[in-house]
């Protein structure tokens, strides 16, 4: 099939555990949106985790043809088209390709406030496979590159100075909770679709997850190395559409969810002591964009 290779309209760039599972749903459920069947497309960059262990998928060099299969046409009722992928905000490479891509294009972000983000992103991600988090919360703070997730200012910056203010539109986690028929209006609105369209959802989140049996998550890391490094096999394993299958089937069997602990009161002031600076930053550079609070 010939890809449409008229060039998407809008990316979602982040953050993780911000409300963006509940966005990505009232994306893809309006007729006017052509959203990424699979949401997150990894083509500008990859996932945190998997850069975090070495093991990107490098979907930037299958080109913009292959880019452009992953969506649907812009035909019939279709007139805007887009992806939501958290991870893109933690690139500046990415920066750098999206606005080479298509520098008008329109750019989504959910914030929360960041103490809150890097634990239920901790919690959501301790039983992947693909990378191995510490085994508290803690250690993985030891951690930069993961600890420094929450500094949104720090991630932020590099769009800022690539595209214009009036296409990026923030929209804070709490704003979805409190007033979410309006968040979707202004997000509609934003995309120049039918704004007052509601969509017949089931609510949607991502609980943080557990394994049933920790010895099989170990054992699952060990086979998707040796496999990976298979000739051949592992080619096919770095395919975008299997990875994601793949990790479907294992947390079908071996996750489950679960609540987790609270902060303690004194972690979570030593936390948000350490993220004020960049908070403070985030607020003077939010002062120039559209934002749903």
């Amino acid at each position: 099939m010939i890809p449409d290779m008229s060039p998407i309209d809008f990316i979602g760039i982040g953050a993780p555990k911000c409300g963006t599972t509940w966005l990505s749903a009232q994306l893809a459920a309006h007729p006017q949106i052509g959203f990424a069947p699979d949401k997150e497309v990894y083509y500008f960059a990859d996932t945190t985790l998997r850069r975090f262990a070495g093991k990107e998928l490098n979907c930037f060099a299958r080109g913009e043809d292959w880019y452009h299969q992953q969506f649907p046409a812009a035909s019939g009722a279709i007139t805007c088209r887009g992806e939501f992928c958290p991870s893109y905000l933690y690139s500046e490479e990415a920066a750098e390709r999206i606005a080479a891509y298509r520098s008008d294009i329109k750019l989504l972000l959910c914030l929360r406030p960041p103490v809150e983000m890097i634990y239920s992103w901790y919690w959501y991600n301790r039983n992947a496979v693909v990378a191995t988090l510490p085994a508290t919360f803690a250690e993985m703070m030891e951690i930069p590159f993961l600890r420094d997730l929450a500094c949104f200012s720090r991630h932020l910056q590099p769009y800022l100075s690539r595209f214009p203010a009036q296409n990026i539109l923030v929209i804070q986690f709490h704003a979805i909770r409190r007033t979410p028929d309006s968040v979707r209006e202004r997000v509609y609105e934003f995309l120049n679709v039918i704004a007052d369209f509601k969509p017949k959802l089931e609510a949607e989140k991502n609980a943080a997850r557990a394994p049933r049996f920790p010895l099989l998550q170990a054992g699952a890391q060990k086979i998707y190395e040796g496999v990976s490094a298979l000739p051949g096999v592992g080619k096919i394993l770095k395919s975008p559409a299997v990875a994601k299958n793949l990790q479907s089937v294992y947390h079908r069997f071996n996750s489950k969810a679960r609540k987790y602990e609270p902060l303690l009161a004194e972690e979570r002031q030593k936390w948000e002591a350490y993220y004020a600076a960049d908070q403070e930053e985030l607020s003077r550079q939010l002062q120039g964009l559209q934002v749903i609070a």
